[in-house]
């Protein structure tokens, strides 16, 4: 594999860094491991599981609530289905407990915006042109040659028991696309549109 085990923390940490330099936004620590479905068998893979996950954002928010914090920003760097599930079950225990604003999302989707203007396939996924190029513009010698093309094979309706067999390259997409200046181009994008929330949601409350 092309990109560093740490490539779903690099982006978004990236991203939080920067939001706080433009609105005094407080970053928390970063909270390096995820639940995993379809790559949890893939090495260098450490996984939660769905409960842990959840109670573990769940006791944070409800800490960080007791000391007065009321609007959250959640941005993942993974953005699998059942991960972000247990992100935002314990989002809504908060906001349905507590007078507290949240928002989650995962900067992948935003950085996704782009793809087509880019020249990136739709098919682009885990470990393709847009996280590579992210990565090079953040941090350029942490990506590795060669790079692969990596299919994904989507499964149907089956359920399988060993779903990373869909991704038998270990990613999907072509990361021979990306440059350091998509992946500029893509994380001042995905750090502008974050910006334009913020302050919406900074408006809309007053």
């Amino acid at each position: 594999m092309h990109l560093p085990l740490s490539t779903d923390s690099i982006q978004p940490q990236w991203v939080a860094d920067r939001l706080a330099e433009r609105t005094g936004a407080l970053v928390a620590p970063l909270l390096p491991y995820g639940n995993h479905s379809s790559t949890r068998r893939m090495p260098g893979t450490v996984g939660l599981s769905f409960d842990t996950l959840r109670s573990l954002l769940r006791d944070i928010l409800f800490s960080l609530s007791d000391q007065g914090v009321w609007r959250f920003l959640i941005i993942s760097g993974h953005a699998g289905s059942a991960h972000m599930t247990a992100l935002r079950e314990a989002c809504k225990d908060l906001v349905q407990e507590r007078e507290a604003k949240v928002l989650l999302l995962t900067d992948y989707e935003l950085a996704q915006e782009r793809a087509a203007g880019l020249g990136v396939p739709s098919q682009d996924g885990h470990g393709g042109a847009l996280e590579t190029a992210r990565v090079m513009a953040i941090r350029p010698g942490a990506v590795r040659e060669p790079m692969a093309v990596g299919r994904f094979i989507s499964p149907g309706y089956r359920v399988l028991p060993d779903p990373e067999r869909c991704f038998p390259q270990g990613m999907a997409g072509d990361p021979s696309l990306a440059t350091e200046a998509m992946g500029q181009e893509l994380n001042q994008h995905v750090l502008e549109r974050l910006v334009g929330i913020m302050e919406k949601e900074t408006v809309d409350d007053e």
